[in-house]
Order: C-alpha cells, then structure tokens, then sequence
C-alpha cells in the first residue's frame, strides 16, 4: 500500500533528480568529512601531542581546519539544493492538487469539509516537503555517521569496539520498538489536529448563528472535548519520545563507561592510546546521537506517509469531472431541452421527477416554485454540475454528457442570491482575472448595469480593494457588481438564480433595466425572480414537488388560477 502512495509522488522528486543526486554527493562528502575529524584527532594526540612534534601538529591543524571548511560548504551546499529541490517539488504539487480540485465534481464540496481541503493542500503537503528536507536527508546522514562510525572504531581498536558496543543492539531494538508505537501514536494526534481544524473552520464562517441562537458554551464544549484529545495523545507521543531519548541516553553512557574502564586499561597494558579513549568517546557520540533523534525521524517519516494516503485518498476517492478535451466541442447557441429529466442527490428522496423542458435560442423562461421544489437543481443539470439518474439533458441537440463542459461552461453564466465577492480590486471581481479583458469592456459592462456611478463613488473607482465575501459593500451592491461580472463575459446562456431576492427597493429599480439588457439576445433562465421579467417571460414552468405542474406565459397561468395564480398573487403582487 505505501508503495503505491510513493509511485504517486516519484514523478515530482524525478523532475528534479539532478539537484537531489548532487545533494547526495554532498552529503556523503559531509558525513565522510565529519567521521574523518576524530581520527585526525586521536592522530594528533598520539603523533604529535604525546611527542611533543609542534611542527607536524601545526601542519596537521591547518589541515584539519581546511577539511572543516570543505565539509562545512558541502553541508551548506546540501542543504541549500535540499530546500531548493523540496520547495520546487511542493509548489509542483500544490499546483497539481489546485487544479485537480478545481476539476472536482460540486457533490464533492457538499460532502467534504472546506476545513479538511484546507488542510490536505496546506498541512500535508508541507509534510512531505518536511520528509524531503528533514526526514529522509537527514536520515541518510544518520545513516551514514552511523556506519562510518563503526568502520572506524572498528579501524582503530576491534577489541575495544566489540567491548563498547554491547549496548548499540539494545538501543536499535528500543529505537525500532518505541518508534513504532510512536509512528501509531502520531498518526492519532494527526487525525484529532484534522478534526480541530474543521470545527474552527465552521465555527469562524457560522460565527454569527452560533451567536444568534446563543450555542457559544455548546460549540465552546466540542472545541474543549477536541483539545483534551489532543493533549491526551500528544502527551502520551511525548512521553514515549521522552522515554526513547532517555534510554538512547543510558545506553550511550553505558558504552562510554566501557570505553573509560576498558579503555584504560588497554592503555594500562600498552594495546590502546589515550588518542583512542578520545577518538571512541566522540564516534559513540556520533553514533548514539542519530539513534536518539531517530524517534524525530520517525514522526517525519511517518507524518509524509501519512500526508501521501491521505493526499492518494483525497485525489482517487473524489470524483473528477470527465470532460475537458475529450468532451464533443462546438461553439454553444443556447439551445437547452431537458427530456424526461428525473434526478436525486441520494437513492432515498427524489429530487426531479420526469422533467420535461425545451428552450429555444435567446428564449427567456422562468422558473418558479416553492423552496425545495428543484428550482435550483435544474440549474446545476443545465451547466452539467450533475449528470440526471435518468432521461437527457441536451445543449443544441447534444448530451451534456458527451459535451465539453468547459466550453459549455464558457459560454454560460449564474448569478446567485448569495454572491461570491473575491478578495481583491472591484475590476478583479468583474474580470475575475481575465487579461484579455480591456478596461474598456469591463467599464462599459458596469454602465449597461447601472453600477459605474456607484463604483466611481467608492475611494479607489475600479481599484477599490474589496473584502473576503465583499463585507465592505452592501449586499445589493454586491448582486450589482456580480450582474457586471456576467455581462462582461456575454455569455450565450444566463441563469439568474434568486439573483434579486437580497436586492432593495432603490437598487431595484438601478437594475431593472440593466437586467433586461443583460438578458437581451441570449437563453435566459430566471428561477424565483422577484422582478417584472417573471410576467414577461416566453415561457413560465411551474415545479412542485420535483415535478412541472404548470406551464405557460403569465397571462395564461393567471387565468388557469393554479399554482402560479396562487404564488404570485401572494408572494409575487407586489411587483
């Protein structure tokens, strides 16, 4: 199973292999260099110290710095194309999971917790970028210290190294075991940390209800029982590193008790130097140290395969819209037929129900209905969010689902109640980030609206930097900026979707004609509007429960005295 997780992710590492191969050459150049140091020691003491040479112990000095600052510039070198190479492979795949969630079927956003998306593209991604740079690197290094260890020791004094490396065994053997329950202890600690960001999430963007219905104590109680988890299992992963380091410890000062004890008296008996007590003492240094941080490599290590399943999971359990440049590609009309359309979200409540409609080309038809009647779901079929359980949606004669959605996509528009206004200038938000779009355009798509004045009015006209979600403009300023933002992209097919239900009196009537221009020459498809356009539409359907009840033009739905006669002389007369 890992070795799928790691296939997945080869390609991004491969991409840059060249960089990661020559941070490798200098890395064993590095711990080469670094295991050389104690030897060149145990030299000097024996050679040049105890034989009172100053001359040779200079020279062997200088050469001892020199070989200092190769390894201190091979170790800068390393770590330099390291982090190179690990940022250029995060921003690869950051970008590669954007643009597959980007792709996501919409179902996937109703099922999925924003919080937890956050996370797999942030959090998780930073892990593997840490195994990169942290993890793996620097277990390699370890790795190497290690055994260039033992080969020296071994070099210097077999006798001595077999006597003080009696303990190495038990403290691999700790290593391995604590590590293992600490890898499985962490993968909790990743899951409760998850499960803490969702609810903050939530809790920031449903602030103002949990403050409304006066839940703060009840939401401030799941935040709490969240933490405690936390704490409880981190703690307990702290403990067992506490106690893996501690016993790593033990055992090093155990073989530097050999060392002294053994050691002295082989100096005592003239088969060992007091270079060689020195020399050993610093190469088990070297030796149980990596043991020791082996518990840190551990999590490292364990926190990437963890952020790969769940990175592998989020991208293969999730579906992406099967479109693209396979789709069939045409220039898009605005011919819409839904034939015998029936729909549900889940296998228990049927949401459409043979629904039949057929819209001509610069048609403007209305859609009306209780709420939960399928108004909107109807929408979401037409731009192709979803595909019917059965009967077909068609676009100038073809199935949307053989269709290119993105061409389709291209050439539509929607404006909704709750408008999505993006952090950035007032310009971005009608562009929404199209160079191709001149200011001319953008401008005169404002004016047809009726919302130039008002976005000249604002302290920086065009430039005006609005807010997340736009909370420094009204809400009816933000449908007006939003109906800018369709015209200018002159789609072939609209769909205004309760797009006037938050809209005042005054910005009403600013829009009343802007609209009427915004729907002139293409398909058009308002669904609960408010606005005149209901009782001038080619076409009125009526939905009810899933199913189309009425239809026909306003004259001939008031005279039947049905459903519609019964909506719009209650909700609708006012108009």
């Amino acid at each position: 199973m890992k070795n799928r997780y790691i296939k997945r992710f080869l390609p991004y590492i491969f991409k840059y292999k060249s960089a990661i191969i020559f941070a490798l050459v200098f890395l064993v150049v590095a711990s080469l260099l670094s295991s050389l140091i104690p030897f060149i020691v145990k030299n000097a003491i024996d050679n040049y110290i105890s034989a009172k040479n100053l001359q040779g112990l200079i020279k062997l000095s200088i050469f001892l710095l020199l070989m200092i600052g190769v390894q201190f510039i091979s170790k800068l070198i390393q770590i330099y194309l390291t982090n190179l190479s690990g940022q250029k492979i995060m921003k690869d795949l950051r970008h590669d999971l954007f643009q597959t969630m980007e792709s996501f079927e919409i179902d996937v956003f109703t099922k999925e917790p924003s919080g937890k998306i956050i996370t797999r593209i942030t959090n998780d991604v930073e892990n593997m970028n840490e195994l990169l740079t942290s993890g793996i690197v620097s277990l390699l290094g370890d790795m190497l210290m290690v055994v260039f260890s033992i080969i020296f020791l071994f070099y210097i004094n077999l006798k001595l190294s077999l006597i003080s490396l009696i303990p190495l065994p038990v403290a691999i053997i700790a290593a391995l075991f604590l590590g293992n329950r600490m890898e499985k202890i962490y993968e909790k600690v990743r899951d409760i940390l998850t499960r803490m960001n969702i609810h903050m999430q939530e809790s920031l963007t449903g602030l103002p209800i949990i403050q409304t219905f006066g839940v703060e104590k009840t939401n401030l109680s799941k935040f709490s029982n969240i933490t405690k988890d936390f704490r409880f299992t981190f703690h307990k992963a702290q403990m067992l590193n506490i106690m893996l380091r501690q016993s790593i410890n033990a055992l090093s000062y155990t073989s530097i008790v050999f060392v002294i004890v053994f050691g002295g008296l082989f100096a005592l008996k003239g088969t060992a130097t007091v270079g060689t007590i020195v020399a050993f003492l610093v190469y088990l240094n070297q030796l149980y140290g990596p043991l020791g941080d082996l518990s840190d490599r551990f999590s490292i290590l364990q926190n990437a395969i963890s952020s790969m399943a769940k990175l592998d999971d989020f991208l293969t359990s999730n579906n992406v819209e099967k479109e693209g440049n396979k789709g069939f590609k045409k220039p898009v009309q605005g011919e819409i037929e839904l034939e015998n359309v029936s729909f549900s979200y889940d296998k228990d409540s049927i949401i459409l129900e043979n629904i039949n409609m057929k819209i001509k080309k610069g048609e403007k038809v209305a859609i009306v209905g209780f709420t939960g009647a399928g108004k909107s779901t109807i929408a979401n079929l037409i731009l192709s969010f979803y595909e019917p359980d059965s009967g077909s949606v068609k676009i100038d004669g073809i199935d949307t689902k053989i269709l290119n959605k993105k061409e389709l996509r291209k050439n539509s528009a929607i404006v909704l109640q709750n408008i999505f206004i993006f952090k950035g200038s007032v310009r971005d938000n009608i562009a929404l980030g199209r160079e191709d779009f001149t200011e001319e355009k953008i401008i005169n798509a404002a004016k047809e609206i009726g919302v130039h004045d008002f976005i000249m009015k604002l302290p920086n006209g065009y430039d005006t930097e609005l807010s997340t979600e736009g909370k420094n403009i009204s809400v009816g300023e933000r449908q007006l900026v939003s109906f800018a933002r369709a015209l200018v992209y002159n789609p072939k097919i609209l769909i205004l979707d309760e797009a006037t239900a938050s809209i005042d009196t005054n910005t009403e009537e600013i829009i009343e004609n802007g609209i009427k221009k915004l729907m002139k020459d293409r398909t058009s498809i308002v669904i609960a509007h408010r606005l005149s356009t209901i009782r001038n539409a080619d076409m009125i359907y009526v939905i009810n429960k899933g199913k189309i009840v009425e239809s026909g033009t306003h004259r001939q739905l008031m005279q039947g005295k049905g459903l519609y006669y019964e909506l719009y002389t209650t909700q609708f007369k006012k108009i």
